[in-house]
């Protein structure tokens, strides 16, 4: 996927995100990619890393502050912090990828289901548990919340198992 493409997928999903009016900061943006990628195989090709509130990646932050400086998406500060709002040149992404958007529309929709309305702690569990769904051998439950205590250790033992059971249940969702 080329750069234009991938920025018509996060604009669409800051869009969408948006229109629900969910709060659509950095970490949002983070997992919900994340998860674009390593669940439902959209190809954009951006590389994360296990970080402070789970998977991150400088590319991925690099490439919003590209689409801020083109006008893709803006930065909206809150009383709560900054979101993300679509930018003056959506339309411009919209007319010129529209078969990559309808390509990748369901998955879009997916995350801004999914996660959209969650708050930064339940973000960093549930993709944490999605990183080590993706980058372990172990398929049990227990050994892949015992990983994310490991690495996170004020996730309980309780929070870090059912973040695994919910990305079971979204693999279950989408084999079916």
């Amino acid at each position: 996927m080329n750069d234009l493409q991938r920025s018509a997928i996060v604009a669409t999903l800051v869009k969408d995100c948006r229109a629900g009016n969910g709060f659509c900061g950095e970490t949002m943006v983070q997992k919900s990619v994340f998860v674009m990628q390593e669940l439902l195989k959209v190809p954009l090709g951006f590389d994360f890393q296990l970080y402070i509130y789970g998977p991150f990646s400088f590319d991925l932050q690099r490439h919003l502050g590209s689409m801020m400086a083109d006008d893709m998406i803006a930065v909206q500060p809150t009383e709560y912090g900054a979101t993300f709002e679509p930018g003056e040149q959506v339309g411009y992404l919209e007319t010129h990828t529209a078969k990559t958007i309808a390509a990748h529309r369901n998955a879009v929709e997916f995350v801004v289901r999914h996660l959209a309305g969650r708050g930064v702690k339940q973000l960093e569990r549930v993709a944490t548990a999605l990183f080590f769904t993706v980058t372990t051998d172990d398929t049990s439950v227990e050994g892949r919340a015992t990983k994310i205590r490991e690495v996170k250790p004020h996730i309980t033992s309780d929070e870090a198992q059912k973040a695994v059971e919910e990305v079971d249940r979204w693999r279950r969702e989408l084999a079916a």
